[in-house]
């Protein structure tokens, strides 16, 4: 197959994730350009990935023994690409007047790991073949999106939470490299361990999900409760339950 098909099947599922997760903010959407560039920067981050993973394990993990594959994920693998990804949006979407609400730095991390995990994808169906990018669109995608996502959920609290804690940013790159490299782990080893992946995964979306709703309750742009209703005639915000406009006396209706 030509590299440009193998770019687009490559690309498809990635692109795909991101609307989905683009759509979960819903009050103050961020400008596409900084989408865009912000999964580009994912893309890029595989470059810093990679060579520090070759230069760390200078062995074939499919040859390695149980304390080697241990070593690899949880010392190597899980903390490079998780920084990776993280210094991906940090370089750019971070520093962008648009972070203006705790969803924002979810919806930048997971932008930033779709971008990595796509490039993955194009390289793994480029050596193994394109009937694998279905897989690749659950596990790789997914995966990547949810152990972001927890570096987002804490760098959006540590910006929105008063007083301000960076050292939550830590503590979310420490829990995503873990995860990370549990989830590597158990799929390396290749035997009756590899199938908690699967858990693992529903876990990692659940949390997703949970937190960009979460989040995304938290923005300062979501509308209030009390004064959902405009007033036909003066257009002024009027409380949902009021039965005339205080500010025109106009009659409403119900």
């Amino acid at each position: 197959m030509d590299p440009l098909s193998l770019l687009a099947i490559a690309f498809a599922p990635g692109l795909l994730w991101v609307w989905l997760f683009y759509k979960k903010d819903k009050y103050e959407p961020e400008p596409k350009k900084l989408i865009i560039i912000t999964f580009i920067l994912g893309v890029v981050a595989t470059i810093p990935a990679g060579i520090l993973n070759t230069l760390l394990l200078p062995f074939s993990i499919d040859q390695a023994g149980i304390l080697l594959l241990f070593f690899a994920a949880f010392f190597v693998i899980g903390p490079v690409e998780e920084i990776s990804k993280y210094m991906a949006m940090r370089v750019y979407a971070l520093k962008s007047k648009e972070f203006d609400e705790p969803v924002d730095a979810m919806i930048y991390s997971v932008t930033a790991a779709l971008g990595f995990a796509t490039f993955e994808n194009f390289l793994y169906i480029s050596q193994y073949g394109p009937s694998l990018i279905l897989m690749r669109a659950i596990t790789g995608c997914l995966g990547h999106a949810g152990f972001s996502g927890i570096v987002g959920y804490y760098v959006g609290k540590a910006k929105f939470t008063s007083p301000k804690n960076n050292n939550l940013v830590f503590k979310g790159l420490a829990i995503a490299a873990f995860s990370h490299g549990l989830f590597n782990f158990v799929l390396f080893t290749q035997t009756i361990l590899a199938l908690l992946f699967v858990p693992l995964l529903i876990v990692l979306v659940y949390f997703l999900t949970k937190r960009l709703g979460e989040m995304s309750s938290a923005s300062p742009f979501k509308p209030s409760e009390k004064y959902n209703f405009k007033c036909p005639k003066c257009k002024k915000n009027v409380l949902s339950s009021s039965n005339f406009c205080p500010e025109c006396g106009f009659k409403f209706k119900r």
